[in-house]
């Protein structure tokens, strides 16, 4: 006796090429999340780390290619990490019975069934129906995991504190070699950990040979534990992408520099919620990177009130929630199948 075919979920991400990048990690924990579905990725470059995860990989061609493939495929599902324009998800919606966007830019406007929307600034007005904003769709990478607010468990730095810089698996604006400079003109005892992504495509000579001036300064390569190396900062200096929500995680006080105007309207870093932002990176002066080192590091209460802030935010892993959707998009698709019954969004 045979069971009922798998459903099929596709999963298109248009930016999933750098393994540790935060696409990357959510796309696969929700689809290693889907123990039950069948899952395939679709994208116009190899992933092959995709494929060592154990999931098929169709590769697709032109503008037109997500259609035809949807049309060929016929998913019951949808999953798309990425800008959409409204006119090819209508044209999807004829093809695939429910269709769920992960955007992060804030702006997405399109007609998907269900939208997580993350990493955008705030919205005016009534958020739309069909959008769940902020951190609930938030997926934490699993190195975090076991060091879920860690923050709050720490004492007041000691003679040795210990800066952790991390800008992302590519750092495009290169500011950890920026941020290091800085630091390296803090005169009093410091240990400083920057660590560098797989991505990272700047030479590293300068950063290797400002750590050899330096007693306590270490720069570290992928591989390396992630969540460990944040866990163990008493500051956190971090490029304002998905990274704050990775320090919220753990409750860490934190000083965002942003790599983009883009960065620059993330909602999330911000003073209320125990950051301190100091704008565009490449425009940071040192004395407002230093001195905002030295408050932390001075005023114990301003260092307890960003932890107890970010702790407040409730910053948690996503994927249960995230993972609920899909299933729950299988079960009641807003096109054929069962009648649908609006997603719970609270």
């Amino acid at each position: 006796m045979t069971g009922q075919p798998k459903k099929k979920a596709v999963f298109y991400c248009t930016a999933i090429d750098i393994p540790s990048a935060y696409r990357t990690r959510r796309a696969l924990r929700i689809a290693h999340a889907l123990t039950d579905i069948e899952v395939i990725f679709l994208s116009e470059r190899p992933l092959p780390h995709v494929e060592a995860a154990g999931f098929r990989v169709d590769k697709i061609h032109g503008k037109d290619g997500l259609r035809k493939a949807a049309g060929d495929l016929q998913p019951d599902i949808l999953l798309r990490d990425g800008r959409a324009e409204p006119e090819e998800t209508a044209a999807l919606k004829e093809i695939v019975p429910a269709i769920i966007h992960f955007d992060d830019n804030g702006e997405d406007t399109s007609p998907a069934d269900l939208i997580f929307r993350t990493f955008g600034g705030e919205t005016r007005g009534a958020v739309p129906s069909n959008v769940v904003e902020g951190q609930t769709g938030f997926i934490a990478d699993p190195s975090l995991i076991r060091h879920r607010r860690a923050g709050l468990a720490k004492h007041p730095p000691g003679d040795l504190p210990h800066v952790v810089v991390t800008h992302g698996p590519a750092d495009p604006s290169n500011l950890s070699y920026r941020t290091l400079r800085h630091l390296t003109q803090l005169h009093i005892p410091l240990k400083v950990t920057v660590l560098l992504g797989e991505a990272y495509t700047h030479p590293d000579d300068p950063l290797m040979m400002m750590a050899l001036g330096k007693r306590n300064v270490t720069i570290r390569k992928m591989p390396y534990d992630y969540g460990r190396e944040l866990a163990s900062a008493d500051i956190v200096i971090c490029s304002s992408g998905h990274i704050p929500f990775d320090v919220a995680f753990l409750s860490i006080p934190c000083i965002v520099l942003a790599q983009n105007e883009a960065e620059l309207g993330h909602a999330l870093p911000n003073e209320e919620n125990g950051f301190i932002p100091l704008g565009l990176g490449r425009k940071v002066k040192q004395s407002m990177l230093l001195n905002a080192v030295m408050e932390l590091l001075l005023h114990e209460p301003l260092r307890k009130r960003a932890i107890e802030r970010q702790a407040a935010l409730r910053v948690e892993d996503g994927i249960d929630m995230v993972s609920e959707a899909v299933l729950y998009y299988l079960e009641y698709p807003p096109r054929g199948g069962k009648p649908n019954r609006p997603f719970p969004r609270h």
